[in-house]
């Protein structure tokens, strides 16, 4: 498997795999933030789409990974914890110490995917108690937490 950037004048041909991974308002935004998020890369195969991750840093030392996506045929093959696993990284090496992700509860393979890879769940109120309320609402709005996510949240514990 291979994961590389997508250039913008790229991610147009990413949109298929994006369709056949949400509906309504997900799909929306989805395709929304594929044309104006700062990093997308994909994962292929033989020179086959198998997914595509979306992130952004939105803070200082805080990254968002907004969207992940893979092909129907490839999930369960590991292809979104790769993904995951290189958004991570470089988030990190854009300076990102705390790493954020939302996924609806319903969607059991996404958060099951997120706490693999020690994310936990955490909650408005949480954020707020550590940033403070402005410092969270401003976080809250810029990832687009939207009502039914569950939001997951992972911290650097060293290096």
């Amino acid at each position: 498997m291979k994961i590389e950037e997508v250039p913008v004048d790229g991610r147009r041909s990413l949109r298929p795999v994006l369709d056949e991974s949400f509906t309504g308002l997900y799909r929306w935004h989805a395709r929304r933030t594929l044309r104006s998020v700062a990093q997308v890369r994909k994962a292929t195969r033989d020179g086959a789409l198998l997914g595509f991750t979306m992130s952004t840093m939105v803070g200082k030392d805080i990254g968002c990974i907004y969207y992940a996506a893979v092909t129907t045929s490839a999930r369960a093959q590991g292809v979104g914890g790769a993904l995951l696993d290189d958004a991570l990284q470089r988030l990190r090496a854009d300076g990102a110490r705390e790493f954020f992700a939302c996924a609806r509860s319903k969607n059991e393979p996404a958060v099951r995917l997120l706490q693999s890879r020690n994310f936990a769940r955490t909650s408005f109120h949480e954020v707020a108690f550590a940033k403070g309320f402005a410092a969270t609402v401003r976080l809250w709005v810029r990832m687009v937490v939207v009502p039914g996510e569950t939001v997951f949240v992972r911290w650097l514990r060293s290096g």
